[in-house]
């Protein structure tokens, strides 16, 4: 980083990577919810809860907010401050899918499967823009270089949630 500068071109070629990764996992959900929309409310009507539709939200936020980071570093003018600050609001936005899941969960008292390693991945996620951000403003710890894990991590999630949306629904 040349003088405090945020060095977008050094970070380039793993945004533009990133962002079409994600524009296309994001169409693949809405393509799995839509073809199954009818059975994935049957199936959340039948138990009380709305965790297959949750499910939806938290890939399309994860996958949303790894297209607006990549498209926020790619600006070659965006400053080391600004970018540290986006990426904590981020961390805050992509707090919605514990949040959600949590309070899903109290509300139905309907505990889906692998509901604990589900909320520890979307913390974990939360932790890793944040402390990508926290280091990128200290200039020290890691900074951009948590973002891969993040982003790998995010896509993860949202494949996952994708092939139940897509595949397990129907079972």
């Amino acid at each position: 980083m040349a003088g405090g500068a945020y060095d977008a071109e050094a970070w380039h070629d793993f945004f533009i990577a990133a962002a079409g990764a994600t524009a296309a996992l994001s169409g693949l959900i809405f393509v799995a919810v839509s073809i199954n929309l009818r059975d994935i409310l049957t199936e959340e009507k039948k138990i009380g809860s709305s965790y297959l539709t949750g499910r939806a939200l938290e890939s399309l936020v994860a996958l949303l907010i790894v297209l607006g980071i990549s498209l926020v570093g790619l600006d070659p003018f965006i400053g080391r401050v600004a970018f540290a600050t986006f990426l904590l609001f981020c961390a805050a936005g992509s707090a919605v899918s514990p949040v959600r899941s949590t309070s899903a969960y109290r509300a139905s008292h309907v505990k889906p499967i692998a509901y604990n390693l589900r909320l520890f991945l979307a913390l974990l996620l939360v932790a890793a823009y944040a402390v990508s951000g926290v280091t990128l403003l200290a200039q020290g710890g890691g900074g951009l270089h948590w973002l891969p894990f993040a982003f790998l991590l995010a896509i993860s999630i949202a494949a996952a949630n994708a092939w139940i949306l897509l595949v397990e629904v129907l079972r």
